[in-house]
């Protein structure tokens, strides 16, 4: 992936805001990891249900909305912690009603269901949040031309807050994003401000035909990793996926010496970071070597997962690495901090409990994966995008609005 939006060659504002829980396309395939960061717990089949409830009803329907609001606040839901297996702490806003929520949430499962979600009422109003994000949105983050930086946002169920991780350290006082209402007209503690550090849109090294995903792909001097095989929806044509923000419709790609493939699909960029590459042939295996157990997989099931799940990413830059919790199916990525429509939105958010790197600049495009601990296949949840906090969190285009936006499935075997 290259840099900012990893084809920039110098510092470009990034918001990312992230929020709830979104889309779920079904559980994992059968065999592969989908445990909590822990990855010992086992799930049985009503958690899974209830994961599987819980993500469907904050999955926006058709295209992604065109504000990029969490569609949680909708059914009144803030966020969700916890995973299917130890069970989900769900925070909503003041005026849901927990009782008719579970409810909704258990519908037609047995009474045990109920035990996996605890519920806790924020002092904040949908309207409220919904208020915070859109003024965040729209907020003149810059700052001075010389220092500008990338931020991060989130929906924090734990804060209650639309939460904004800025790049670098903090500005001396007197700034708005130091002062207690750092955003014009939404309530005080609406909105957190705090610093991080580096953040950027992330871009093996020379493979051959048929192509496989996590390869480095190169065109010219822009760099980016493959993502997976897939083929059309109406025909039998296969192509590989990678990062739209890569390059636009017809730049060629090499890896190594060998053709790879040229850009072709890519639209509604930047809402959609996501692209087809056609004219060369491809199969479903994936390098995977670095910290997985395998150095190769063979793709043999693709969904978006649940969130509490454990992934796993490839990148040509960081390699595999897994333990990867799903935090968040509903984040946004803004990439000009003069432009308000260069946002994408409704990306996987993750993370792993020991804050290690999980992705680089270079790994842009590179797949993200539920593996199978004993055997040698994974089953895809996304692709690479961005990352904040120092490459500690990752953001990736779900599978499912790949599959959607470009009409095309994965390859299975």
């Amino acid at each position: 992936m290259p840099t900012p939006r990893l084809l920039i060659t110098v510092p470009a504002l990034a918001i990312v805001l992230s929020a709830g829980l979104l889309a779920s396309a079904g559980g994992p395939a059968s065999g592969d990891e989908a445990t909590t960061s822990s990855e010992t717990a086992a799930v049985t089949s009503v958690q899974r249900a209830v994961a599987q409830r819980l993500t469907a009803v904050l999955t926006p329907q058709g295209e992604k909305p065109a504000d990029g609001v969490p569609v949680g606040l909708d059914v009144g839901i803030i966020g969700v912690l916890g995973s299917a297996a130890d069970g989900y702490d769900v925070v909503v806003t003041r005026e849901t009603d927990p009782a008719a929520l579970v409810a909704r949430l258990t519908a037609g499962l047995p009474a045990g269901a109920r035990n996996s979600l605890r519920i806790t009422t924020s002092e904040r109003s949908a309207d409220e949040l919904r208020t915070a994000w859109r003024q965040v949105s729209a907020q003149a983050w810059a700052g001075d031309a010389s220092q500008r930086s990338s931020y991060s946002m989130d929906l924090d169920p734990e804060l209650g807050a639309v939460v904004v991780d800025v790049e670098g350290t903090a500005p001396a006082a007197g700034r708005l994003d130091v002062q207690r209402a750092p955003v014009e007209g939404v309530e005080p503690g609406a909105v957190v401000v705090r610093y991080t550090g580096e953040s950027a849109l992330a871009s093996r090294t020379a493979d051959t035909s048929p192509h496989w995903g996590g390869a480095k792909i190169t065109a010219g001097s822009t760099s980016c990793t493959s993502g997976f095989t897939v083929k059309s929806k109406t025909s039998s044509t296969r192509y590989s996926v990678t990062a739209g923000h890569c390059g636009p419709n017809g730049t060629s790609w090499y890896s190594g010496a060998y053709y790879f493939g040229q850009t072709a699909g890519r639209s509604g960029y930047p809402n959609y970071d996501q692209a087809r590459l056609a004219g060369s042939s491809y199969t479903n295996s994936i390098y995977t070597d670095g910290l997985d157990n395998f150095n190769v997989r063979t793709v043999t099931g693709a969904n978006d997962g649940d969130v509490g799940d454990s992934v796993c990413v490839s990148g040509v830059v960081t390699k595999s690495v897994c333990g990867i919790e799903i935090k968040s199916l509903s984040a946004t990525y803004c990439d000009d901090p003069d432009v308000s429509s260069t946002c994408t939105t409704y990306l996987m958010r993750g993370r792993r409990d020991d804050d290690r790197v999980i992705v680089r600049k270079g790994d842009s495009g590179g797949p993200v994966y539920q593996r199978n601990t004993s055997l040698a296949r994974a089953s895809i949840r996304g692709m690479v995008i961005a990352y904040d906090m120092s490459g500690v969190r990752l953001y990736a285009e779900r599978y499912a609005s790949i599959s959607n936006h470009l009409g095309v499935v994965a390859i299975t075997s």
